[in-house]
């Protein structure tokens, strides 16, 4: 009898991976999205799952090639696009154009699924709009990220509406960016790290990119009981917002907002770093048997 090391050893080869089902074999994916990790992401998770993924790229290349650390390229790709770009095909196309147009009509009925990251109404404008789509292919999941949406006044504001969907502008608009620093009467660091601050990763782009990848095994299931395609309206700042856990609830009891609280948590302590010697240490002691525990460890039974 084997062992478990060796039998795990043999089950979880990655050059088997391939040779196995998974939950999408069969299914394919047609990604448009330009300059944004959340339509890339969210193919990236279908990819993932057994997808096969077809990334249309605009001549020159998507500018999301360009996203990387002090410049570092392998091939002229950047890091960030090395690392979302895997277990797809790639494919140069200009839609710009009406033979590219022509193609990617051409493209559409071999497809289930098609994920795009354009402006409002951007594919409208040259001629393919959701009526179209769904006359070339009934069946199919149209899946539209954009921070403004498909409808409602920003959408429909060209102004903005059609400025790159940067991840920090999904930041912004989901409050995080509000919540996120040091408030302005914390007085232990500069003058300058008092600010709203950005979140360490593109965690507004990968929040929508999540959001839309869970959205379309949601369509894909409806579409096995119906069969019937759908359009989806996917706003990565509101998906990102959904996250911000008890903000609105607090809000609309009380009126508050949530202001920036640095490491403090508002709603459990001791759960934050605190000074030490030789450092700092993160205390989560918010439970009443943790801050028992916590109370013996330094010798301060009167605060249990």
């Amino acid at each position: 009898m084997k062992n478990w090391t060796e039998w795990a050893k043999e089950n979880t080869d990655p050059k088997d991976a391939t040779k196995k089902p998974q939950a999408l074999d069969d299914i394919k994916v047609l990604d448009l999205s330009q300059g944004s990790f959340a339509g890339i992401f969210a193919s990236s998770l279908l990819s993932e799952m057994g997808a096969e993924v077809v990334r249309v790229e605009p001549p020159g290349g998507d500018i999301s090639r360009e996203m990387t650390p002090e410049g570092l390229k392998i091939n002229e790709t950047g890091l960030a696009y090395l690392v979302e770009g895997r277990n797809k095909y790639h494919i140069t196309l200009d839609i710009t154009k009406d033979k590219g147009l022509e193609i990617l009509e051409d493209m559409l009925p071999k497809f289930d699924i098609l994920i795009e990251t354009f402006p409002s109404k951007y594919l409208e404008k040259r001629g393919l709009d959701r009526e179209r789509i769904e006359t070339i292919n009934p069946w199919l999941i149209h899946c539209a990220i954009n921070n403004y949406g498909q409808e409602g006044p920003m959408a429909e504001d060209e102004g903005i509406s059609e400025t790159l969907d940067y991840d920090v502008i999904t930041q912004a608009l989901s409050g995080f960016a509000w919540t996120v620093g040091l408030p302005e009467d914390y007085t232990e660091f500069p003058e300058h790290s008092r600010v709203p601050t950005r979140m360490g990763n593109w965690m507004g782009w990968y929040a929508g990119g999540a959001m839309a990848a869970f959205s379309i095994m949601a369509a894909l299931l409806n579409r096995d009981m119906t069969g019937e395609g759908q359009f989806m309206d996917i706003s990565p700042a509101e998906a990102l917002m959904s996250l911000n856990n008890y903000a609105f609830h607090l809000y609309h009891l009380t009126g508050q907002v949530i202001n920036r609280v640095a490491n403090f948590e508002s709603a459990a302590y001791a759960y934050n770093y605190v000074q030490a010697k030789d450092g700092l240490v993160f205390l989560a002691g918010y439970a009443d048997a943790n801050w028992k525990a916590l109370c013996s460890i330094i010798d301060r039974p009167d605060l249990v």
